[in-house]
């Protein structure tokens, strides 16, 4: 069974091509890095089985980073010998041997591995997720960008003033989930064809913080595809519950102990001996 790698990168090229050295052709990867990157792609451009894009300049929380997202599935679903897809970021790295991982994904192929869970929900904090889509974000909302003082300011300004705006889709039964997951080739039709047929769905999303944990969860929970809730990657959150730590060596035997497809994440000189170790694991 071939499979499709989605890989959204942003810097730390160098760890990119080690995830890329990691698959084998069984594999096409279609890749979307950043267009401010200004590290060299040298060694990956060109590649047999790779497919290289550089559309967006995709800022945290960004609009821009979903439609990366849906351009990769869109390029990935024309390649109709590819039967599995995955999402993952330039600082993933496949855990499980890769014989032991094209052997999990051709027994659960008809399976979808995401995370999932009703909107409103109560680790999104005191609206539950809602002011994530029912607000105008105009900018990113994160201490990264010049944007997040004034869009404080927007928010609490629209919440004092009563403005909320609509969601009229699927009788507005929204889902959220971590971006990244594991899905059969049925589950990206089904979200590319839903997209499709209601044209104004992936708009809607526009000023929408984080768009990319709502919008395709909130297709395939209104979808009566098979759901399991849990995407397969081994993420240390950290103390805040917010922000992915890097992984070392020292978090070799967790990592394995999971039962995930990937971990997240790995920077290139910190996450070499880690690499190293899951490589002889092989």
């Amino acid at each position: 069974m071939k499979q499709a790698i989605l890989i959204t990168a942003y810097r730390d090229i160098p760890m990119l091509e080690k995830l890329v050295d990691r698959f084998d052709n069984d594999f096409e990867l279609f890749v979307h890095v950043d267009k401010r990157c200004h590290e060299s792609l040298a060694n990956i451009e060109g590649r047999k089985q790779l497919h290289l894009y550089r559309t967006y300049a995709v800022e945290w929380g960004d609009y821009k980073h979903l439609l990366a997202i849906i351009m990769l599935m869109r390029e990935a679903y024309k390649h109709t010998d590819l039967q599995y897809f995955h999402l993952i970021t330039g600082s993933d790295y496949p855990i499980v041997p890769l014989s032991q991982f094209k052997a999990f994904c051709e027994k659960h192929r008809d399976e979808n591995y995401l995370e999932h869970f009703p909107l409103p929900h109560s680790d999104w904090g005191s609206e539950g997720g809602l002011n994530r889509i029912q607000y105008w974000w105009l900018r990113p909302n994160s201490t990264r960008s010049s944007g997040a003082w004034f869009t404080c300011k927007l928010i609490n300004l629209q919440r004092r003033l009563g403005i909320k705006r609509r969601f009229s889709y699927f009788g507005g039964n929204l889902y959220g989930g971590g971006t990244y997951w594991s899905v059969s080739r049925k589950a990206v039709g089904v979200a590319l064809n839903y997209l499709e047929n209601n044209n104004k769905y992936l708009h809607r999303f526009r000023h929408t913080s984080i768009a990319e944990e709502i919008c395709l969860p909130t297709v395939w929970c209104n979808s009566s595809l098979p759901l399991t809730n849990n995407y397969k990657r081994y993420i240390d959150w950290g103390p805040d519950g917010a922000n992915p730590q890097v992984l070392t060596e020292e978090d070799y035997d967790n990592i394995i102990a999971s039962g995930a497809l990937f971990a997240r994440k790995l920077e290139s000189g910190t996450s070499d001996k880690l690499i190293e170790f899951i490589q002889k694991y092989e």
